[in-house]
């Protein structure tokens, strides 16, 4: 769907002029065409008695107005004001009253809520400013034209609240097929325009992704890039992307035969719902040459780490300018010739093109058929390629169940799914020496 459909995404979204406007005007739109936005947002600004004073009969003789931009001076005759304060940050209500009332001789509310006696300003701003002196302006000029006794009820709902009740919102009318395209699409332009005013979601509430297209892709890989960097901390390490045509995030390790950690979720053919570990041993010559040393034979790795499913794919792997070009998996028979000290030691480093046919036959001698099995021929022999390197490496993968994920993750620290995650990568690590 092209971008722009979202009711709340302009052509020139970038234009600042009016942008704390345009977010009044949609959460407005909001609270007028998504009842359930609506209650959920007037139980937040309202007490519990005063909200059953104002909708405890069946047949009111009152409605909901709702309106923007509207002058104070034409607002009069409510026993309460209710000032709601919508910044990116929260502001403490207690201390209002000790605010320095703004001079504004004419000031006018971002978003009315008008409901029999009562009256509901909102004041929004899109940064950390702190809006509470323009909203008691508000406030006290509307009371100027109310009786004596008329109450001020300051309210805080920064954008954070308001994001939680959308969720809220959405959560429930998806389960019943009923979702708001005015609150989803103002969702997503929130979404995509201040991600940091949303909550971080726990593989507890995120279902696994059904395919490419899935929302939850999304919200899984921001939560596994959230639970690198807190296994990274806790190993005293740190995170870093790795570019490339789908940039990654991975834990830096200084390893010798190793200098990344991947967590990570299988391709969607795969048809398993799993969190995986990962971890690639002896990716370049230099990291072989330490790892072989430690293990001189082909090891027979556990069919398990701490209880959770361990699976190896051995590789070689040809590269040009320090960037992988095909690789060559071998079975598990060659598997115990070709991981070994003794293997490295031959195959392991540059080849220039005058010893291809050389390598060729030495390795066709232990691997008959690697070259039907990889693009050798396309991607070095029919190219203006002079060499290649070659190096011998393992990927570890640790499988840890969706399922286990959904029932530990839910406390958004992290902490609990990050010990499974650290315990695992030690065992790993203390088991490879």
């Amino acid at each position: 769907m092209d971008k722009h459909l979202n009711i709340f995404r302009f052509f020139n979204d970038n234009e600042l002029d009016y942008y704390e406007d345009n977010l009044s005007r949609a959460f407005a739109l909001c609270l007028k065409y998504d009842t359930v936005f609506l209650g959920n947002i007037l139980r937040s600004v309202l007490d519990d008695k005063h909200h059953a004073e104002l909708f405890n009969t069946d047949y009111p003789d009152y409605s909901i107005k709702i309106d923007l931009q509207r002058r104070t001076p034409e607002l009069e005759g409510y026993s309460r004001v209710i000032a709601v304060a919508c910044s990116a940050k929260q502001i403490s209500v207690n201390q209002i009253n000790k605010v320095q009332v703004r001079n504004t001789k004419d000031p006018e509310t971002d978003v009315l809520l008008e409901i029999n006696d009562t009256c509901i300003i909102f004041e929004f701003k899109r940064t950390s400013e702190d809006c509470a002196a323009q909203l008691k302006c508000q406030a006290e000029k509307i009371r100027q034209n109310c009786s004596d006794d008329t109450i001020i009820k300051y309210v805080d709902l920064n954008w954070s609240k308001i994001v939680r009740q959308m969720l809220n919102v959405l959560s429930l009318e998806k389960q019943i097929n009923t979702e708001n395209q005015f609150t989803n699409d103002f969702y997503s332009f929130l979404e995509k325009k201040h991600p940091e005013w949303f909550p971080q979601r726990t593989i507890n509430s995120i279902p696994f992704p059904k395919d490419p297209q899935d929302p939850n892709n999304y919200y899984l890989s921001t939560r596994l890039n959230r639970l690198k960097s807190i296994v990274a901390h806790q190993l005293g390490l740190e995170t870093k992307e790795i570019s490339g045509q789908y940039p990654r995030l991975v834990i830096d390790v200084p390893w010798q035969w190793a200098t990344e950690i991947q967590i990570e979720y299988p391709d969607y053919d795969d048809g398993r719902q799993l969190l995986q570990i990962k971890i690639w041993i002896g990716d370049t010559k230099r990291q072989g040459q330490l790892y072989y040393n430690l293990n001189t034979e082909a090891r027979d790795w556990p069919s398990d780490i701490d209880g959770y499913s361990l699976s190896t794919t051995p590789y070689l792997k040809f590269s040009h300018f320090n960037s992988g070009i095909f690789w060559f998996k071998p079975d598990k028979n060659e598997y115990k010739k070709t991981h070994t000290k003794e293997f490295f030691d031959k195959f392991a480093g540059r080849y220039m093109k005058e010893s291809w046919n050389s390598f060729e036959d030495d390795l066709t001698k232990i691997c008959p058929e690697w070259k039907s099995k990889t693009d050798y021929v396309d991607k070095l022999i029919n190219t203006n390629r002079n060499y290649f390197d070659l190096s011998i490496g393992l990927t570890i993968t640790i499988d840890i169940p969706y399922s286990t994920a959904r029932k530990t993750d839910k406390q958004e620290d992290g902490l609990a799914m990050s010990n499974i995650l650290l315990k695992v990568i030690n065992s790993l690590k203390e088991s490879i020496g």
